[in-house]
């Protein structure tokens, strides 16, 4: 174990980790759902936003799971 006395942030580092990785399925979901040829231009605006948001979240979430891995019990 490599975080005596930093119990409480290894346990909030992994609550963000889990929470993130939930978030991640979500938009991995909606990224599906609503793609390039899709049937509306909402539809296909959406689709472009999310691909680009999941990107720009991966990116964070990448860093948290770094993060998390940094703790070794």
């Amino acid at each position: 174990m490599n975080y005596g006395g930093l119990e409480k942030l290894r346990a909030n580092i992994a609550a963000l980790s889990n929470e993130m990785c939930d978030i991640r399925t979500q938009l991995n979901h909606l990224e599906s759902e609503y793609n390039y040829d899709a049937d509306t231009l909402g539809e296909r605006l959406a689709g472009q936003t999310l691909r680009r948001i999941n990107m720009l979240f991966l990116e964070a979430y990448r860093e948290v799971l770094v993060l998390d891995e940094t703790f070794q019990d």
